[in-house]
């Protein structure tokens, strides 16, 4: 591991006490800078193990990704944290590059070249088998339909622009329907006019009003991404991320609580069983939780009054006494999602037939499934670990289930039983890959559940967080003085938010966001 005596976020006079609320990966992340750069810090879980949504589980004795399994190789941020943890010689890109598209009247590979299913060249014979010849001569219109109106719109509504409309717009309603909501409900559970642009594909708006076209952006956007597979993940899996966090943590001194939720955030300082003196209070409190939860505590202490929190949170009482509202969005809980992981005793699919899986249009009613991951032709490692366990001809699947505004027949999440998720994937599986598997040739199978929403980035969302983020900020930092005697009750403790609703989804936004939060943490006090 890289020792930080010599990184300049060590140069400061005192070492604040920070508490992480949250060990998901952007909680771990942000504990890990600080505990490095000599913080005191202590981290509160609610559940029994660390990691959110990157976790574990086993099937024939194998450890497998039981949530993210990859990141994406867009940015230098996630090789770079790799590398400070020593982790680089495990980096592994996939075995085969194409995934699949699931829709009511044809399967076939997606696009190459696009961005969340966006075409960067809507005639390229893959998008016109997908769209056929007539909707793909409507996507192309897109490079000579004029753009100024939507710059006009985007500061007439401030930036409030959502994916799908601009979609629809440029490209028309089968794009929309047969490339685009595919992706976007399989990967974000939501709808594409639901999801606010910028959040969603960062910088593809503004590329778009400067190439004059949709389809040219992306081609700009992708232009820029490094060279080889757009995703990587570890040799056994990314869940290795969270326990070299783990393992770090505790060789720097970290205090890590599972199973230890939090109510109120005056708790954090109060006496408990474990530490009835409690002779030093938190200078800092980093909530790394979904932007709901952050919100309900954050109100307990910080007055929220007059932010537009659509979306992030509900009414709570102001610490003054007074009540102020927050003012949430009303939204419908969504299933949920659930994962059914199997083993398969099928040599028929020695020859991929379905690359590293499919995702499943919604309009696909026989089918209950959103996705399918064809683990072990996706890596290399999982190929090799179930061949060791089963032999030739075995592989590992997983099943993903749960979509807001799901169409099929049989709707299933998170709180569909075992048996009913178990039953499902027996009869989706064969229909996913095109070839009849039979329940003898499924020799173990497994559910996992990941209640938790994803973050909910309706448009607008991004300026909401901006806002949110800028309230904060605006308490006073504690003082050098106030660490050094760290009196209890001299000064409330400055509250911090990151996480992958304050961030966006998927590795490459969460570590940037939670190390910008660290960093700030250790300006503040130096």
């Amino acid at each position: 591991m890289d020792d930080p005596v010599d990184d300049p976020l060590n140069a400061r006079t005192s070492a604040p006490r920070v508490a992480v609320v949250g060990g998901g990966i952007a909680g771990l992340i942000a504990a890990w800078d600080l505990a490095r750069s000599g913080c005191s810090v202590e981290i509160f879980e609610a559940g029994d193990r660390l990691g959110g949504a990157i976790g574990a589980h086993t099937l024939s004795g194998v450890a497998y990704d039981a949530g993210a399994e990859a990141f994406a190789t867009r940015s230098p941020v996630v090789p770079r944290l790799l590398e400070e943890l020593g982790l680089q010689d495990l980096v592994v890109a996939p075995q085969h590059a194409i995934a699949w598209l699931q829709l009511p009247d044809v399967a076939a590979p997606l696009p190459a070249t696009g961005i969340l299913g966006i075409p960067a060249d809507p005639l390229a014979p893959d998008v016109v088998a997908i769209l056929g010849e007539e909707a793909a001569a409507r996507a192309a219109e897109d490079l000579n339909a004029p753009i100024e109106g939507w710059a006009e719109e985007h500061a007439s509504r401030g930036g409030r622009i959502t994916l799908g409309e601009v979609v629809r717009d440029r490209m028309g309603q089968d794009v929309l329907d047969r490339l685009v909501t595919p992706i976007v409900s399989g990967v974000h559970s939501a709808e594409p006019d639901d999801l606010d642009m910028s959040n969603t594909a960062p910088g593809l708006f503004e590329a778009m009003l400067r190439e004059g076209s949709l389809a040219r952006a992306v081609a700009q956007v992708k232009s820029k991404a490094p060279a080889g597979s757009a995703v990587n993940s570890l040799h056994g899996g990314l869940n290795r991320l969270v326990a070299a966090l783990e393992e770090e943590l505790l060789r720097l001194g970290a205090v890590i609580r599972l199973n230890s939720p939090v109510h109120d955030l005056a708790t954090l300082d109060a006496p408990g069983a474990d530490r009835p003196d409690r002779p030093d209070r938190h200078d800092h409190i980093v909530l790394a939780l979904d932007a709901p939860a952050a919100v309900e505590l954050a109100a307990g202490m910080v007055d929220l009054s007059g932010l537009d929190l659509t979306g992030l949170g509900a009414g709570s009482r102001n610490p003054r006494g007074s009540q102020h509202e927050v003012q949430p969005e009303s939204q419908t809980p969504g299933p949920g999602v659930a994962l059914v992981s199997m083993v398969l005793d099928a040599p028929e699919l020695d020859s991929h037939p379905r690359g590293t899986g499919v995702l499943v249009s919604p309009h696909v009613t026989e089918i209950g499934a959103k996705a399918m991951t064809h683990i072990s032709s996706k890596w290399e490692w999982a190929d090799a670990a179930v061949t060791q366990a089963h032999g030739p001809g075995h592989h590992v699947v997983r099943l993903s289930y749960g979509r807001v505004g799901q169409s099929s027949q049989r709707s299933l999440g998170a709180d569909s039983s075992d048996e009913e998720l178990l039953q499902a994937a027996a009869l989706d599986v064969g229909a996913l890959f095109g070839v009849a598997i039979e329940p003898a040739q499924i020799l173990e199978a497994s559910v996992t559940r990941w209640r938790k929403a994803l973050p909910q980035t309706s448009a607008g969302h991004a300026d909401r967080i901006a806002a949110l983020r800028a309230r904060l900020a605006e308490q006073p930092a504690a003082s050098a003085a106030d660490q050094a005697e760290r009196t209890p009750g001299t000064r409330s403790p400055r509250l911090h938010m990151t996480g992958a609703w304050f961030a966006g989804t998927g590795l490459a936004r969460v570590v940037p966001d939670a190390r910008a939060v660290a960093a700030s943490i250790l300006g503040a006090s130096g």
